[in-house]
C-alpha cells in the first residue's frame, strides 16, 4: 500500500485514484486471466455499474508511465554501485479484430524455423530493473517492472521518395 500510495499524483482526483488502487489489488488476488471484469469481482462490485472502472482507461486524463516511478525510486535504495540492471522483454499480444489500428501481423515466436506462421497482434516493450537480493539474503535476483510501452510497427521505406532506398543503399556500402 505504500507503493500505490504515491500514485495519487497521477490522478485527477481522489475517487479517481481509488480505482485504480482497487484495480491493482484485485488484479494480484485474482486467479485465471487477469481481465477487468474478473478484478471487479474480486472487490464485490459484480452489481454495481462497471461503467466509472472503464473510463479510468477511456476517458480519465492520466499517464500509465507514471506509475512506475514509485517503483523504481524505492527500488534503486537496493542497487548499490553506478551500474544497474535491466531486463528487456518483447511481448505480442494476439488480437483477432482487424479494426484496431496498431494491430499488425508479426512472425510467431513459436513457429519452426522453416515454416514462419504470421499472428495478428499487438507489440509491447516491458523494460524491469533487475535488483539483486542476493546481497541482502538467501533469494535470488528480483525483476521489477519499470516501463512498459506499446511499440508500432516500423514502416519499410519507399523506393520512390527522396532519401528513401537510395539513403539506405548509401549507408551499407559505407559500412
Amino acid at each position: 500500500m505504500a507503493i500505490v500510495s504515491d500514485w495519487s499524483a497521477s490522478f485527477p482526483q481522489r475517487r479517481t485514484f481509488q480505482r485504480p488502487v482497487r484495480q491493482a489489488l484485485g488484479a494480484l488476488v485474482c486467479l485465471g486471466r487477469r481481465c477487468l471484469s474478473l478484478i471487479i469481482w474480486t472487490h464485490g462490485g459484480q452489481q454495481r455499474s462497471w461503467s466509472s472502472e472503464c473510463f479510468l482507461h477511456s476517458r480519465c486524463q492520466w499517464q500509465p508511465q507514471t506509475l512506475f516511478a514509485p517503483v523504481l525510486r524505492r527500488a534503486l535504495a537496493y542497487c548499490p554501485g553506478r551500474l544497474v540492471g535491466v531486463a528487456v522483454d518483447d511481448t505480442r499480444l494476439r488480437k483477432t479484430g482487424r479494426c484496431i489500428p496498431q494491430a499488425f501481423y508479426q512472425r510467431d515466436p513459436l513457429s519452426p524455423p522453416f515454416h514462419v506462421n504470421l499472428v495478428l497482434g499487438l507489440r509491447y516493450l516491458q523494460a524491469s530493473l533487475l535488483v539483486p537480493l542476493y546481497r541482502l539474503g538467501n533469494v535470488g535476483c528480483r525483476a521489477l517492472p519499470i516501463r512498459f510501452e506499446e511499440v508500432s510497427r516500423v514502416k519499410k521505406p519507399s523506393q520512390s521518395q527522396p532519401g528513401g532506398l537510395e539513403r539506405i543503399q548509401k549507408d551499407d556500402q559505407a559500412l
